[in-house]
Parts: C-alpha cells; sequence; structure tokens
C-alpha cells in the first residue's frame, strides 16, 4: 500500500508541475513575460514541456480507460434469483464454516479459508479448514468425514453455492512450533 501512495504522489505532484507550467506559458502578462522569454530561448525547454504534456495526456488516458476494466476479483457472489438478489461474501461463508466447525468438541483452533469463484453461469466454493484434534480423540479419518459432510451440507444450505472442494488438514500438535496456551 505505501508503494501505490508513493507513486499517486509523485505522479500527482508530476501533473501539478507540468499544468503549472503549461499555464504560466500561456498566461499574456507584461510581469512575467521577461520569464517567459528567458524559459523559450533554452533549446531543450520547449520540446521537454511538450513531452511532459504528452505524457501527461498518456497517462491520462491510461486512467480513463482503466474505469472500463472489468474487476475479476471480487470479494463475494452476486446471485440472482426470480425473487430477487442476494450478494454473499467469502467473510460469511467462512463464519458459516466456523459455526459448523464449533460443534465438534475435539476440534481445537480451526483457521478457515475460503474461496468463491463466479464463472458464467456456475458459481462454487472451495474450502479449506486446518485445525488440532484432540489427542484422545478415536477414529479421526471418519471425525474429519463428519465435518467435511457437514461443512458441505452447512454451506450449501446457507449460501445456495455448489462446494466443489473442500481440504481439511488436521494439525499435529507435537510437530507444530506453534505453542498453545
Amino acid at each position: 500500500m505505501p508503494v501505490r501512495r508513493l507513486k499517486n504522489f509523485i505522479l500527482g505532484l508530476f501533473i501539478i508541475v507540468v499544468v503549472g507550467t503549461l499555464l504560466f506559458m500561456y498566461l499574456d502578462i507584461s510581469q512575467i513575460a521577461s520569464y517567459q522569454q528567458k524559459l523559450l530561448k533554452y533549446s531543450w525547454f520547449e520540446p521537454t514541456l511538450i513531452t511532459c504534456a504528452g505524457v501527461l495526456i498518456f497517462f491520462g488516458l491510461l486512467m480513463f480507460f482503466a474505469t472500463f476494466k472489468p474487476t475479476h476479483k471480487k470479494p463475494g457472489l452476486h446471485r440472482d434469483y426470480e425473487d430477487g438478489h442476494i450478494y454473499i461474501t467469502r467473510n460469511s461463508v467462512e463464519k458459516c464454516v466456523y459455526r459448523t466447525i464449533q460443534k465438534y468438541d475435539e476440534v481445537r483452533q480451526p483457521n478457515v479459508i475460503a474461496k468463491l469463484y463466479n464463472k458464467k453461469n456456475k458459481s462454487y466454493a472451495t474450502i479449506k479448514a486446518d485445525f488440532f484434534v484432540v489427542s484422545d480423540t478415536n477414529g479421526v479419518q471418519t471425525l474429519t468425514d463428519r465435518i467435511k459432510s457437514d461443512i458441505k451440507e452447512n454451506v450449501e444450505h446457507f449460501s445456495e453455492i455448489p462446494v466443489k472442494n473442500i481440504e481439511i488438514n488436521v494439525k499435529d500438535q507435537k510437530t507444530s512450533n506453534t505453542r498453545v496456551l
């Protein structure tokens, strides 16, 4: 973000200098006519001023056409139905998954990442969940299968978007370098 601010600052400063210089050269005031003549005597001044104006026009056209460019990465999905429309955010899907995982007492410290994809006529979601399982739990595989099916059912019911892929990673407390307090 700071790099973007720096670019905008430099571009803004460039625009102010070029427009100010062009306005200075255009004004027909007798008090500044001698300064204008001194600047025009330099052989590099007029080509540099024209080049800067051309660059300014180029950036202006670039910014103008960039406003019409479609954004491909959207934070959520916009769905239209017969009786209205709904906007589903990634955050709401992740909260639905968190609520589903919280039903299981054996699961600790879940971390959920949901991605929503909007294709032409097919929207879908993919979900990745990482969590610890209590060490004395038997049948971790059946637990993860139940969690997968429960997540799929709840998210599809909540968002009415099909879940294409659910990836569940059970972390091992002993191999993890993170300390749990």
